[in-house]
């Protein structure tokens, strides 16, 4: 709930009385979606706010000591520096927040999928942050001029004196389904909650049950707690440290049960065979004896026979197949060899066996203790233990530069950048069982789901969240719907003379979905 309208009213208040007055020196970006605007003063020269547009992830934090990278970062808005931050306010119904400088104004739209920042000069020229059409300027530009900006709690609080819970939830927006179920339904106030928000500690906890870090003015139960905070800056930097940290375990558990799941299907068909070759048994004995038998009948015995029909030591025939190209001599010998390759064969399949069964054991007691919740300690000591982590390094270095993210902590989606890169995506990098999607008649990126187990079922939900991730990478991205194609790789065929970027489908499905990243899709740096 970190950025629910109220509490970023408190991170507005505090901002006043962190960066009001100062001056912006430099604007500048070296993360994706995230702004540093660096206005440093006499006691904190390497201060710096961030403004993360990121839409799953929309923060403002002050960070007293930043320091700006060397290489690989991009300027904006350099034309209209210095100048000095006047005042920060916020629309007083809406999650748009404005920073009022000498020649300009800064908005920090909080938007789900269309969050943004927005410079606009004196002339009301708007200049995005992350690209946007014309449209939409346009209409956010309208919306700009209908909003009442404020910078205190005074309009909440007067409106908490003269308005009931009915009338509260009329009013405002900000009060959203979470606040309804999570705190509405147990009987607290709605007066109350919004007093709480405002004004109470901020509790950050992590919900293991769940996987997720809290952030609320309510102690959770059977939740971890990791800290109280008088302050949004302290608990928004408390839980960012801890969000990435959760995100750090599950990528690397992630990676340890594709590997461990991997490594026990392989061994299972390898277990399998030996199995099947032990319960045979040793055939040692048989191949001395054909040679012993061919040995005794040398003298019938002729290069160019394939087989041999001779009497056993007990007088039954016995037919003993031949190689027609060896003398009577190497074929005589061929089978005391084999009897002798078969002793060492059997005993090493016995070896092997019990070998591969030990690992395969070790495995499994892994795989179970993967299923329990687990320290990114003894995660770093699993991973330790199997020696893989050099190898994953090296996979990671060698891995194309897509989007990368992460569905529900299990199913693997990457995304193009351009269109080169949905080539080196769709043609080289994903697999024929993968699912492949894409937006329906617009130009947009190509995005592979990865399915390591063909076997297994991709639930139907996960495929709507790939589309949809789809349609926000593609020029459909501000509709409110839109269809997008999808289907197995093997399906996707690229013909003579196409040009980058451009595919063709044998046969496609279609979802028709919401253009964002949905829900439980973490993104992957």
């Amino acid at each position: 709930m970190f950025k629910n309208y109220l509490y970023l009213l408190r991170a507005v208040i505090e901002l006043n009385e962190l960066i009001k007055d100062h001056s912006i020196r430099e604007i500048y970006t070296q993360e994706k979606d995230k702004l540093f605007i660096s206005i440093p003063d006499f006691v904190f020269d390497k201060r710096h706010l961030v403004i993360s547009a990121n839409p799953q992830m929309p923060y403002l934090v002050v960070r007293d000591n930043h320091s700006k990278a060397k290489k690989n970062y991009k300027n904006f808005f350099e034309e209209f520096l210095p100048s000095k931050i006047n005042l920060v306010e916020i629309a007083d119904n809406d999650r748009i927040i404005r920073f009022s400088c000498n020649n300009f104004y800064i908005y920090f739209l909080v938007r789900g999928a269309n969050t943004n920042i927005i410079l606009k000069d004196l002339n009301n020229n708007l200049f995005p942050f992350k690209k946007t059409d014309q449209d939409n300027l346009e209409i956010i530009s309208e919306e700009f001029q209908k909003c009442h900006f404020v910078s205190s709690y005074d309009h909440i609080l007067k409106n908490l004196q003269v308005m009931n819970d009915e009338e509260l939830l009329k009013t405002y927006k900000f009060i959203d389904r979470k606040i309804k179920t999570e705190f509405l339904t147990k009987g607290v106030e709605l007066k109350a909650i919004i007093t709480d928000f405002l004004f109470n500690e901020i509790i950050v906890a992590r919900d293991n049950s769940k996987d997720l870090i809290i952030f609320q003015p309510y102690v959770v139960d059977n939740a971890e707690l990791i800290g109280k905070y008088d302050t949004y800056q302290d608990a928004v930097n408390a839980y960012l440290s801890n969000y990435y940290s959760l995100s750090k375990e599950k990528v690397l558990k992630a990676n340890l049960q594709k590997f461990v799941n991997n490594e026990l299907e392989r061994l299972t068909s390898r277990l399998n065979n030996l199995k099947a070759r032990i319960e045979i048994g040793s055939r040692e004995d048989e191949y001395a004896n054909y040679g012993n038998l061919l040995l005794i009948n040398i003298s019938v015995l002729k290069k160019g026979l394939d087989k041999i029909e001779v009497k056993n030591y007990e007088g039954k025939d016995v037919t003993i197949k031949l190689e027609p190209k060896l003398t009577p001599q190497k074929n005589i010998e061929r089978y005391f060899k084999k009897a002798k390759s078969e002793e060492i064969e059997y005993e090493k399949s016995i070896e092997l066996y019990n070998e591969l069964k030990n690992k395969f054991d070790y495995l499994k007691n892994i795989d179970r203790k993967l299923d329990t919740d687990l320290s990114w300690v003894e995660l770093e000591k699993i991973e330790k233990q199997l020696g893989i982590k050099k190898k994953m390094e090296m996979q990671d270095k060698s891995k194309p530069n897509f989007r990368h993210f992460i569905i529900d902590g299990k199913y693997h989606v990457y995304v193009g950048k351009d269109s080169k890169n949905n080539d080196e995506l769709t043609l080289r990098f994903a697999k024929q069982n993968d699912y492949w999607f894409h937006a329906r008649s617009v130009s947009g990126s190509h995005v592979v789901l990865r399915i390591d187990n063909p076997k297994e079922p991709v639930p139907k939900l996960v495929l709507k969240k790939v589309a949809s991730i789809a349609a926000f990478y593609s020029k459909s991205k501000t509709a409110s719907l839109t269809p997008v194609s999808y289907t197995f790789k093997k399906y996707v065929v690229k013909k003579k003379g196409m040009e980058a970027g451009k595919v063709a489908l044998l046969k496609e499905e279609v979802f028709l979905v919401k253009p964002e990243i949905p829900p439980g899709c973490e993104i992957v740096d």
